[in-house]
């Protein structure tokens, strides 16, 4: 699902005088176990050995040929640089550029001076033009995720504190808030434990294909409860009467229900399958569809929302205005606008990734990185930080603080007391010039 996808990862290979987790032919045997695609590899390596005759032994120690865990090497001749092709299954790997592995004058693999294993250099592989966007990207993505968790956290915590704000509309935006939080935290985990950590790429474990399970479960609840958000406002404009006890019944079942059983499936077929068991599921592959059609039905049918709102609004408001059509256009246009982030639709102004290498694939990426990130930002924002109710609530609520500051002998206090015995003698016609605070209904 585009918007909340890795960028790519940091691979963060190094020269050979640092701890480098380049691969070798030892590292590459400790991975073999949980990659089926290295075993396959490594079959086809010594498959390929199997068809070029040994070299002379009578012209002096060679090289030996081997598989390192990426690339086959040939036997190679003393204080000679072999190169093999940059595999081009890894994530910011260039598969045009060349890896090279150095032999030493006594006829074996130069070994890296830390760890004392034959060491292949993959550095030359990584495309420096595009490592640095990357790293630029993925940290708009964390910072993006962070300050929307901040956000998010304190708007779930106003609808939840005050009682006045308790209605059906504001608990699906507690739903949405809750998966919103929860997605954020998730993606935060994944890229400070797993993209910034080759090693558990690669190995792969149960721990970081059960955060991904977790991950995308949220994920796809976010998209769906985005659904929810818009089919109640549609459901309210063109249904006259809505049973909404009954419908919110129907709101759980579709926002928290239908993603786990998307997810259960898509675990399910990746989990067994040997070719998409790898990289702790990083890589889209065929089974992602399981959980990207159902979104992107969502997102078209919620945009389908958005276009019938206006319309039902522009036929209302011509209803009652005898100003020109273009006013009352402009005025439900306005009013809709907002709801383009509550209902996921800013995903759809970019729908299609640009190839890598282009003018406007990091351009996409960026936007991508802001829409995705800042999303849970903009809802706080917009419906529940400059929502009149949740600002004429704390507009009381400090009328209140002053009024207790002020004393029980400033006017404010005396206007609001004169007003309560009027009413309990039963004079309901009251004037008043002073400061007046309604009762607390929170």
């Amino acid at each position: 699902m585009e918007g909340n996808s890795t960028a790519d990862v940091d691979l963060g290979w190094d020269e050979p005088d640092t701890n480098s987790s380049l691969s070798s032919s030892a590292e590459g045997d400790k991975f073999f176990t949980s990659d089926p695609a290295l075993e396959q590899r490594k079959e086809e390596c010594e498959e390929l050995h199997g068809q070029i005759p040994l070299p002379d032994p009578s012209l002096g120690a060679y090289c030996p040929r081997t598989f390192d865990g990426w690339a086959c090497w040939n036997d190679t001749p003393p204080d000679t640089r072999a190169f093999a092709p940059c595999p081009e299954f890894i994530h910011g790997f260039n598969p045009a550029l060349l890896a090279y592995k150095d032999c030493d004058s006594n006829g074996t693999w130069f070994r890296h001076p830390q760890t004392n294993e034959p060491w292949s250099n993959y550095t030359t592989c990584v495309d420096h033009s595009q490592l640095g966007l990357l790293q630029s990207v993925n940290n708009l993505y964390i910072a993006g995720y962070s300050i929307s968790l901040i956000a998010l956290c304190c708007s779930l915590f106003i609808f939840c504190f005050f009682k006045s704000l308790k209605c059906k509309r504001v608990t699906i935006h507690k739903n949405l808030f809750a998966s919103f939080i929860v997605n954020n935290a998730m993606w935060l985990l994944w890229y400070k434990n797993v993209v910034d950590d080759t090693d558990i790429l690669f190995q792969n474990n149960a721990a970081c294909q059960v955060l991904h399970v977790v991950l995308h479960y949220f994920l796809v609840s976010n998209y769906f409860w985005m659904f929810c958000e818009g089919l109640y406002l549609h459901t309210l404009l063109v249904v006259a009467f809505v049973a909404e006890d009954r419908i919110m019944k129907w709101f759980f079942l579709l926002g928290w229900g239908v993603p786990a059983v998307l997810i259960t499936i898509y675990a399910i077929f990746r989990g067994t399958s040997k070719d998409q068991n790898k990289h702790c599921w990083m890589t889209e592959g065929p089974y992602n569809y399981i959980l990207n059609v159902p979104v992107v039905v969502s997102l078209l049918l919620n945009l389908f929302f958005l276009v019938n709102i206006v319309r039902v609004l522009v036929t209302k408001l011509r209803a009652v205005n005898t100003g020109p059509d273009t006013h009352s256009t402009r005025k439900a246009v306005r009013a809709t606008l907002i709801l383009i982030p509550l209902l996921g639709l800013h995903y759809i102004l970019v729908p299609f990734r640009p190839h890598e290498g282009t003018s406007g694939h990091g351009v996409y990426l960026i936007v991508s990185a802001i829409a995705a990130s800042f999303q849970g930002l903009g809802v706080s924002l917009l419906f529940c930080f400059f929502n009149g109710e949740v600002l004429g609530i704390f507009k009381k609520k400090w009328n209140q603080h002053k009024l207790m500051k002020e004393g029980p002998n400033s006017t404010a206090a005396m206007t609001f007391s004169y007003m309560k015995s009027s009413m309990a003698d039963g004079n309901t016609t009251v004037t008043n010039y002073g400061t007046t605070i309604e009762g607390d209904d929170v």
